[in-house]
C-alpha cells in the first residue's frame, strides 16, 4: 500500500498529469515540457524529477523524456478512472460491479463518449441507431421493448436485428420475432448488466441504478472506435452465451 500511495501522491498534480500525458505522446525536452505547461524550466523540472523518482518517465541522453515500460503500463490504466472520476455523480447513483471484470478494467475505452439525461434523449439515440442502421442494430434490455414507435429501416426487417433479453421478462408476450419480420434475432439470458443500443457506426450504453434495474433516464453514446468495441464486445460475451428464443 505505501507503494501505491507513493505514486498516486506523484501524479497527484494537475500538471504533472498533463506532463505523463505530453511525454507519452512525444519525445519533448525540459524547454518544450515547460512551455506545454506555460510554466518556468524550474517548476517543470520539480514536476519531471518527481515523475522520474516513481519510474514513470526516464530522460535520455539526448535530453528528451520518454515513458518507461512502467509508465507505458501505466498510461494504459489512467483513462478508466479519468472516465469514472468525470462522471463521479452518475457513477454515485449507478452501479457497474455486474459486470463482466474485465469489462470493468476497460471501462476506460467509454472515455470518449457523450452524457445524455432524460428518457428523451436516451429514445433520440436509440431512434438515431435503428435510422442510420445500414447493415444491423443490436439492442439489449432488461425488459421486452416497444420497437414499433423507433421506426427505420431495422423495424421493417432490412437490416438484420439482434435483441438481448432476460428469459422472464418474455412471458406470454408473442415472439418478438413474430411482430418484426424474419431478419430478427432473439437470445434470452438470465439477467442484462447494461441496456446496449447499436448499429455498425454508433453506440449507446445505459447502467444499472441502486436498485439493480438499468436506468434508461440516462447513459452514454458515441461513434469513438473504443467506444463501440467496447459496446460490441459486451454484447457478444452475452450474445455468445445465451439462447435462442
Amino acid at each position: 500500500m505505501e507503494d501505491l500511495a507513493g505514486l498516486l501522491f506523484a501524479v497527484a498534480s494537475v500538471d504533472r498529469l498533463t506532463l505523463f500525458y505530453t511525454i507519452g505522446k512525444e519525445r519533448l525536452r525540459l524547454t518544450q515540457l515547460a512551455s506545454k505547461l506555460s510554466a518556468s524550466t524550474q517548476e517543470t523540472s520539480r514536476h519531471l524529477s518527481r515523475l522520474q523518482e516513481a519510474k514513470i518517465i526516464e530522460k535520455q541522453s539526448d535530453g528528451c523524456f520518454i515513458l518507461t515500460p512502467f509508465g507505458k503500463s501505466l498510461i494504459v490504466l489512467l483513462p478508466s478512472l479519468k472516465f469514472l472520476t468525470r462522471h463521479r455523480e452518475y457513477f454515485l447513483s449507478h452501479d457497474i460491479s455486474s459486470l463482466p471484470i474485465e469489462f470493468i478494467e476497460r471501462i476506460g475505452e467509454l472515455e470518449q463518449s457523450e452524457f445524455t439525461h432524460g428518457i428523451g434523449a436516451v429514445l433520440s439515440h436509440t431512434a438515431q441507431v435503428f435510422r442510420e442502421a445500414k447493415r444491423y442494430v443490436w439492442l439489449a434490455s432488461d425488459n421486452v421493448m416497444d420497437l414499433s414507435t423507433l421506426g427505420g429501416k431495422a423495424a421493417s426487417g432490412d437490416v438484420l436485428l439482434r435483441i438481448i433479453v432476460p428469459a422472464a421478462s418474455i412471458g406470454g408476450a408473442p415472439p418478438l420475432s413474430a411482430e418484426l419480420g424474419t431478419k430478427v434475432e432473439v437470445r434470452l439470458v438470465e439477467e442484462v448488466n447494461a441496456g446496449l443500443a447499436l448499429n455498425e457506426k454508433t453506440a449507446g450504453v445505459a447502467f444499472p441504478d441502486g436498485t439493480g434495474k438499468i436506468d434508461f433516464n440516462s447513459g452514454f453514446g458515441s461513434v469513438d472506435p473504443n467506444f463501440h468495441k467496447w459496446c460490441t464486445d459486451l454484447f457478444m460475451f452475452h450474445w455468445n452465451k445465451a439462447k435462442n428464443v
